[in-house]
């Protein structure tokens, strides 16, 4: 089964977390972010750990960098622990639009994961 989700998510001046996932398992998932703002866009992707949010990635790595207004970066996230998030900021203000897509195994007959609605 395919899981898909598209949406948008103002980024301020102060940095703060933009989107969080969470799952039952191990994250993987193909991430899709554009930049619909008129300012540069500062990111990090980061790990809970069960104790503290780790980056994920060093400067400059896909995990952990910029994108221009109207830029768009696809980047696949993986973590061995079951939630994520990323965290930014941008100077003056900006529009982050993300898409987010994962396989996700379902035995036949079984639930379809949907958390809320």
């Amino acid at each position: 089964m395919q899981i898909f989700i598209q949406d948008t998510q103002i980024v301020p001046e102060t940095q703060g977390t933009l989107v969080d996932f969470f799952q039952q398992g191990p994250v993987e998932m193909l991430v899709f972010l554009t930049n619909d703002g008129a300012n540069t866009l500062n990111y990090i992707w980061q790990q809970w750990t069960g104790t503290a949010w780790q980056d994920m990635g060093v400067v400059g790595s896909d995990l952990y960098n910029t994108l221009s207004p109207g830029q768009t970066r696809s980047l696949k996230v993986t973590s061995t622990y079951p939630r994520v998030q990323i965290v930014g900021n941008a100077s003056g203000g900006a529009l982050l639009d993300f898409s987010v897509s994962r396989v996700f195994t379902r035995s036949s007959g079984g639930s379809c994961p949907i958390l809320a609605m």
